[in-house]
């Protein structure tokens, strides 16, 4: 016996619309029937032992329970659909707010190094340097570059050199380890610490624990004329920066103490010696003196 597939229950769209429709009207008559004057109303439809405001009453009050219905019926969908928008609206700012830091965040990081890139270094180089010049404070630089690292490339291969240079920078991330020390790549096999707060000796020292932490990882290198693993030179500059000075002046330093080093044998760190930094009439207007930059703490 073949059985009859259930119908669905269908609910006409336009339902609604004609039972608010119907509400309206029933409650326009109620409306209307409580203006009619009470003592009529009651000689004409009610018993004579039926109170005269009973009628009046109840107009009122079915008048009042239509039109909240159809208050209800109107007003309810509205601000539940204005509730779901805010929340729709809410959500697409929380997916918008991810993808712009994650767009920030690849526009300033290498892709192969996973550290800041040049552009975001030179962001920081000036936002810091203002920073120390309002608070007097020293700014450092460490310029590092791998030692012999074509020879590298050449003896192993790019893809090592890669891997060579992603271990570098697991080192110099781990060397500078405070929440201000900023490490960039600054191009090629070339990269930079930027250290906030912190003279000549500090980053020497912290040049120092680079070298140290390189050795003992020893990321092998037995093709280089130096030593049977990976080395670095370091070149460190130290300044107590002025406002309208240029934030390149300590880079030009850092690089010049890495041209040294490398220049002696590599392998090794060198500091800029110091310099007396005389700012411009204008600036020394708006600076109230001279300002000599100290390299040391």
């Amino acid at each position: 016996m073949q059985m009859k597939p259930k119908q669905l229950l269908h609910i006409d769209p336009n339902l609604l619309p004609r039972l608010l429709a119907g509400a309206v009207v029933i409650a326009a008559i109620l409306a209307f029937s409580s203006l009619i004057p009470e003592q009529t109303v009651v000689k004409a439809t009610l018993p004579t032992d039926l109170a005269p405001g009973v009628l009046h009453t109840g107009l009122i009050l079915a008048s009042f329970l239509s039109g909240a219905a159809l208050a209800s019926a109107i007003i309810l969908p509205a601000l539940r659909n204005a509730h779901a928008r805010e929340t729709t609206l809410k959500q697409t700012q929380v997916e918008l707010k991810a993808l712009n830091d994650d767009l920030h965040r690849q526009a300033s990081r290498d892709g192969l190094l996973d550290i800041a890139n040049r552009r975001e270094f030179e962001r920081v180089l000036k936002l810091e340097w203002r920073r120390a010049a309002r608070e007097r404070q020293s700014l450092s630089l460490l310029m590092i570059d791998v030692d012999h690292f074509k020879v590298f490339n050449d003896t192993y291969g790019h893809l090592e050199g890669d891997r060579c240079l992603q271990e570098v920078s697991a080192v110099l991330n781990e060397a500078a380890n405070r929440p201000g020390d900023l490490l960039a790549r600054y191009g090629g096999e070339e990269m930079v610490i930027l250290v906030p707060r912190t003279g000549q000796e500090g980053a020497t020292v912290l040049a120092q624990r680079i070298h140290s932490l390189l050795a003992e990882r020893g990321i092998a290198f037995h093709a280089s004329p130096i030593a049977d693993h990976i080395t670095v030179s370091i070149g460190v500059a130290s300044m107590l920066p002025i406002r309208n000075l240029n934030p390149h002046t300590l880079v030009q330093q850092a690089d010049e103490g890495l041209y040294i080093a490398k220049d002696e044998g590599r392998n090794g760190t060198v500091s800029i010696p110091r310099l007396r930094l005389i700012p411009s009439p204008e600036s020394e207007a708006k600076e109230g003196d001279v300002l000599q930059s100290h390299l040391g703490a």
